[in-house]
């Protein structure tokens, strides 16, 4: 008999580029199946739950096969999809525990609807996304009168227009930048191997190097890191209490970034946004056709002198690659009070509470 699981079921697609379904299943037996529930539409951060619903029966099999049609709304098409799922990884995946709490990583599954027919997979939590699947589907042809049954008359343009006219930021960037790009979201899946390594030092513009170590002869205490939280381009977020973000392993490019460390008496937390578009190309130069290949993504904070500075390092290089301070956002906190933001510096009040 099948383990089962308390599975939860959400559907997502990116803010800019809503989605409606005819109808998406996964399918956990030849004729049972978990329904998408459904969103009008579906929009928001992207792999978020943003489309849920409690179920009468609390355990259910892991599914084996998603089966979907849905509704790209910017590009006014309809695509459809079929294909198995990693149920063994997901059954591995399902079972992992919070390790300060001890209860289950992962509450839902989530089925992300990209332009051009794209879909991931998440399996996610409060505190913990992973990608499971990146899948794409193909144009398909569906009745109107069968997808909207209450408005049989309505037209494919007409049932578009309704949600980009109602939705003033999708309306402002598809009339200022038109579709995205075919190849955005691929660049956005796209995971490399790297780890984080927050590094503590004195900033010397004049030393060499420029970054130093602290020493014994020092007259402040060490900062120590506390915890470091990161959610990425591809949908994964982590945001456990332990060492994984230390250790090489597969992500995607990050988005944010949050780390916390102490010296004496005060507790300090960095916040990163990270600008996608910008980062791109800089992980194209280091990484090139080989996103296995190890990378430290180095960041370097001198609170005392307010200069905090990212760069990435592969084996082989004799220098550290800068990311631009262009590339990133960046606010500061010691003991729960503003101490530093960078000059270009925008985010909403708030923003850090993720």
């Amino acid at each position: 008999m099948a383990k089962t699981y308390n599975i939860l079921v959400s559907g997502s697609a990116p803010e800019l580029w809503p989605a409606d379904t005819f109808f998406a299943l996964l399918w956990y037996k030849p004729d049972e199946a978990l329904e998408v529930p459904k969103r009008y539409p579906y929009r928001g951060a992207w792999g978020e739950i943003i489309s849920s619903h409690l179920l009468e029966q609390e355990l259910f099999p892991m599914p084996r096969r998603l089966d979907m049609v849905w509704l790209s709304i910017v590009e006014r098409q309809f695509y459809s999809l079929e294909a198995d799922l990693p149920t063994e990884r997901m059954e591995e995946l399902w079972q992992l525990s919070d390790p300060d709490t001890g209860e289950p990583l992962f509450t839902h599954i989530v089925v992300g609807m990209a332009p051009y027919g794209q879909v991931a997979l998440w399996l996610r939590g409060a505190n913990k996304a992973v990608l499971v699947c990146w899948l794409q589907g193909e144009p398909a042809e569906v009745d109107m009168a069968r997808f909207m049954p209450g408005n049989p008359t309505t037209t494919l343009d007409e049932n578009c227009d309704f949600y980009i006219n109602n939705d003033t930021r999708v309306c402002h960037n598809l009339r200022l930048n038109g579709l995205p790009p075919r190849n955005l979201f691929d660049r956005l899946m796209a995971q490399y191997c790297y780890r984080l390594m927050p590094l503590f030092e004195h900033w010397r513009p004049d030393g060499d190097p420029r970054w130093q170590p602290h020493t014994a002869t020092d007259d402040d205490a060490p900062h120590e890191l506390d915890h470091l939280h990161i959610a990425c381009t591809d949908g994964t977020l982590h945001r456990l209490h332990d060492d994984t973000l230390t250790r090489h392993h597969m992500a995607g490019m990050p988005e944010r970034i949050a780390v916390a460390w102490h010296n004496l008496s005060s507790e300090w937390t960095a916040y990163f946004w990270l600008d996608a578009e910008l980062l791109a190309p800089i992980f194209a130069r280091i990484y090139g056709a080989h996103r296995d290949s190890r990378v430290d993504l180095l960041l370097h904070f001198d609170p005392d002198k307010h200069h905090y500075e990212l760069a990435l390092m592969r084996y082989g290089l004799q220098q550290p690659v800068l990311i631009d301070e262009e590339c990133f956002q960046l606010i500061v906190f010691k003991n729960q009070f503003e101490h530093h933001r960078s000059a270009n510096y925008r985010q909403p009040s708030g923003a850090w509470v993720w």
